[in-house]
């Protein structure tokens, strides 16, 4: 493959081939385009996935209030506001899960998004028709993006701080009474021991890193937005050039599937 930004992976022929020109069963070929390979954002074009939202997106439905994002890590986060004037917003419970938000009394107005990465099990790329051509990006990543439920952890430690403090004052009248408290004993190995620590260490160390490194804004432009539209059409390629082909077709077919000779028994 040419190391070339653009290159052109196919010639434009009269539609009406039928399959079995190729050797191929079923439906007749009705169309060939050629192919532009294109690098022109690619190492900055990401994959962003809604697994929890059932219908596509709107216009306008997943504009957030803030965005930020963490370079390093790859960490987005993204404030999606809620209608609390919706008859179907709950006041009551807004205003208990908004004690994990503040304390004064605010209603949970917001819904954060935050990603999680996916394994990569194979490479995808954005694809756009134009002109009778097909112009294709490698994506860099593909992230999810769901719900946060921080707030609720927020809301249960503050629940307990306030249980700790009436079981505190009920133990000052038993002070004198003798406790009695079971301890259970789990029995490692030194080499079992030293890998959970290590283990532990380890997560700990990634998880601090993460929490360490500062969020930087973002700006977010929807997809009807005319910035959105520029960074679209660099999504065609700028010059288009024939790709070389430096191995030979069995050569391009033992480096995908591996050997081409068939099976014999």
């Amino acid at each position: 493959m040419s190391d070339d930004n653009d290159a052109k992976m196919g010639e434009s022929q009269a539609p009406g081939i039928s399959a079995k020109d190729y050797g191929l069963p079923g439906d007749e070929i009705v169309a060939e385009l050629p192919v532009f390979l294109t690098h022109r954002i690619a190492n900055n074009l990401h994959l962003l996935q809604y697994p929890q939202k059932t219908t596509q997106a709107r216009p306008g439905e997943l504009l957030p209030s803030v965005a930020r994002f963490k370079p390093i890590h790859g960490q987005i986060e993204m404030d999606i506001p809620l209608d609390v004037q919706s008859p179907m917003y709950n006041k009551e419970r807004g205003r208990e899960l908004g004690a994990g938000l503040s304390d004064n009394g605010r209603l949970l107005d917001i819904q954060t998004l935050v990603s999680v990465d996916v394994p990569k099990s194979s490479n995808y790329l954005a694809a756009v028709v134009r002109e009778g051509a097909l112009h294709i990006t490698p994506i860099a990543k593909v992230t999810q993006l769901r719900s946060s439920l921080k707030y609720l952890d927020l809301v249960a430690e503050k629940e307990q701080a306030a249980k700790k403090l009436e079981d505190d004052d009920d133990d000052e009248e038993d002070a004198k009474e003798t406790k009695v408290q079971t301890v259970q004993v789990t029995v490692r190995s030194a080499q079992a021991e030293e890998a959970l620590r290590q283990q532990q260490s380890s997560i700990a160390y990634i998880q601090q890193r993460q929490e360490e490194e500062p969020w930087s804004s973002l700006s977010y432009f929807d997809m009807d937005s005319e910035e959105s539209n520029s960074v679209f059409s660099k999504l065609m390629a700028a010059h288009t050039e024939d790709l070389v082909c430096k191995t030979s077709p069995d050569e391009y077919l033992t480096a995908i599937i591996g050997s081409t000779e068939p099976d014999v028994l």
